[in-house]
């Protein structure tokens, strides 16, 4: 092992050779065992790049400055950012003691949610909320619908003045409103039939009686995208235009996520009728267990962001929101992992929604496709198989942004991409 004085990069040196150990003394048992598992070569080779594209500071910690700090503290003589370092230490201590080691910051002291909205109906669990434009905007555009994933809390969209898609969209004369999916009961008898047919349907009846727009520009994020897909299948004469952002529409080709949603690794039914749904951290867990090494370099930014108060303040908002993880329905999520991940039922037609086939095909607005070219949660072919499922239109546009699956709502480099959405769901530059 190479030699080394900070503590954690010795551990993490040694960590990262035993694997490596273990991965070779792995592929010479496979290599003997005829017919026996073994992982596919994709997946070996997603972590040998993912590691190996790493700078090789990612898992070195300079301890040292915390260290000073420390020592000032004790001494009486300790100057501001050192104490704020301490006290950035010793908060995330208590939190991860309270909460679980996964935990940073404190969900109840870490603000999120700006942008002011209201209640404006309720279909069973199912919440829409309307948000305020901002005095002095002029309204434009038909109503925009959010759809959101089911799996993590709408607020990524809205995380903090300054920070907000959902203020870009606002400010540009845009109606904006968000589903919220609502609590999930274990054992409670919600199905997707019932959350797209019915759930969602009656959102967009709302907003035509708050609004008197015939149709919705429907936005989904995620899973919310291609539930969106299943609903514009469905009702294409309620939806203006669609924008889907790093959403799957098929199974993964390749790589870690296609090895683990494997029915035979992943029994769904399973799963959840152990739980009576999908418990929240299970998912949040099984994330960390794919790529711990990302938890490393979480870990190495929380240290050097200590005594920041803006580099802090960004690290607990992502910090809070990558735990605020939700139950999701046990018919939701099984019939969501069957037709998706695990078939291509959706995009061959094969899905049936109360009683109707979901034909992607009869999406007859105009859609925009974002995917992330590094997105290891929603690789491209997924994303991209909305179209292919459409065939080529004219209407139809795809966007290929660098980064990973969240690389446009929280990279600063992106936020310049923002005004080709907005003008997307607004009607303008839609075919340039």
């Amino acid at each position: 092992m190479p030699e080394s004085n900070d503590p954690l990069r010795a551990f993490t040196d040694l960590w990262m050779e035993a694997g490596a150990a273990v991965m070779r003394s792995a592929q010479s048992f496979w290599d003997t065992v005829p017919g026996g598992f073994r992982p596919p070569q994709s997946v070996l080779d997603e972590y040998r790049a993912d590691l190996s594209g790493l700078p090789p500071e990612a898992f070195t910690v300079d301890f040292m400055p915390l260290t000073e700090a420390w020592t000032a503290q004790m001494q009486g003589r300790a100057t501001e950012h050192q104490q704020a370092m301490v006290r950035d230490w010793t908060d995330a201590a208590s939190v991860k003691a309270r909460l679980g080691p996964e935990y940073y910051a404190d969900p109840e002291q870490t603000p999120v949610r700006p942008s002011p909205r209201d209640l404006v109906h309720t279909e069973g669990p199912i919440e829409l909320h309307r948000y305020a434009r901002p005095e002095g905007v002029a309204p434009r555009g038909a109503p925009v619908l959010i759809v959101y994933s089911v799996i993590n809390r709408s607020y990524i969209l809205d995380l903090t003045e300054g920070d907000s898609f959902v203020a870009h969209l606002l400010a540009q004369g845009l109606d904006v409103f968000m589903v919220e999916w609502g609590p999930t009961e274990a054992g409670e008898s919600r199905s997707l039939d019932w959350t797209i047919t019915q759930g969602l349907h009656a959102c967009v009846q709302a907003i035509e009686g708050i609004t008197d727009a015939p149709k919705v520009a429907l936005f989904g994020h995620c899973i919310g995208a291609t539930f969106g897909a299943m609903y514009a299948a469905l009702h294409p004469d309620r939806v203006s235009r669609f924008l889907s952002l790093t959403a799957p529409y098929q199974p993964a080709e390749d790589g870690v996520v296609a090895f683990v949603s494997e029915p035979e690794r992943f029994p769904v039914d399973q799963v959840t009728g152990s739980f009576g749904q999908m418990p929240a951290k299970l998912i949040r867990h099984t994330f960390i267990a794919l790529k711990p090494y990302y938890e490393l370099t979480k870990w190495r930014t929380f240290i050097r962001s200590l005594g920041n108060e803006r580099a802090m303040a960004r690290f607990r908002l992502i910090d809070r929101w990558a735990n605020d993880n939700v139950d999701v329905p046990a018919g939701v999520f099984a019939a969501f992992v069957r037709e998706v991940l695990q078939s291509r039922n959706l995009v061959e037609g094969a899905m049936v929604l109360d009683g109707r086939p979901v034909d992607l095909g009869a999406i007859d607005c105009p859609i925009l496709t974002v995917h992330c070219a590094d997105d290891w949660i929603v690789r491209p072919e997924s994303a991209l198989a909305l179209h292919e499922a459409r065939g080529e239109r004219v209407t139809d546009r795809v966007v290929t942004l660098p980064g990973g699956h969240l690389a446009l709502l929280l990279d600063g480099s992106q936020r310049e991409r923002w005004p080709e959405l907005s003008d997307f769901l607004l009607g303008e530059a839609a075919t340039s």
